[in-house]
């Protein structure tokens, strides 16, 4: 993909099915809330917001190579979210073991959840993005981690301990 170069059709198609499935998904939630309303609940909702912002992000800013400050925004928002993608799946195996054992106090949980969840991938990005200074967020091809000098690392590193 070069300089300010439409995304390709099938990242388009993939990512505007995948957002319009999240979009009716979250329209149920919220039209059924009263009914299933739970910590499981909570988790998807937020899971599928993390996702949804990905995918229009990569929509939206993904080839807005020209503007250096917008494609460093733009890089420095999908790293964060799909951190939090990463982290809210681990919240939901984390929420699995505690319901599985019998351990569930929803109040403090749920806050442990939201730190979690949203709070791990701020701080991963806030201590990249100060450490490099923002530089390897975004590269002239695309507004994503630069493969040159490691801060990729601050993306799957704390990927792949969340999967293992």
């Amino acid at each position: 993909m070069g300089p300010s170069s439409m995304p390709s059709v099938p990242l388009l198609v993939g990512c505007g099915v995948s957002c319009s499935a999240l979009l009716i998904l979250l329209l149920i939630y919220a039209a059924f809330w009263r009914y299933i309303r739970s910590e499981r609940s909570i988790i998807l909702v937020n899971f599928c917001l993390s996702i949804l912002a990905s995918n229009m992000l990569i929509l939206v800013g993904q080839s807005q190579t020209l503007g250096k400050g917008l494609c460093t925004v733009t890089a420095a928002f999908l790293h964060f979210f799909f951190l939090a993608s990463f982290c809210w799946v681990l919240t939901e195996a984390w929420q699995s073991y505690l319901a599985v054992i019998g351990k569930m106090r929803t109040r403090l949980i749920r806050k442990r959840f939201l730190c979690l969840g949203w709070g791990l991938p701020a701080l991963v990005v806030a201590v990249s993005v100060g450490f490099t200074r923002a530089r390897g967020y975004g590269t002239p091809s695309y507004c994503w981690l630069s493969l040159e000098g490691g801060l990729l690392y601050a993306f799957v590193g704390p990927a792949a301990v969340i999967v293992l």
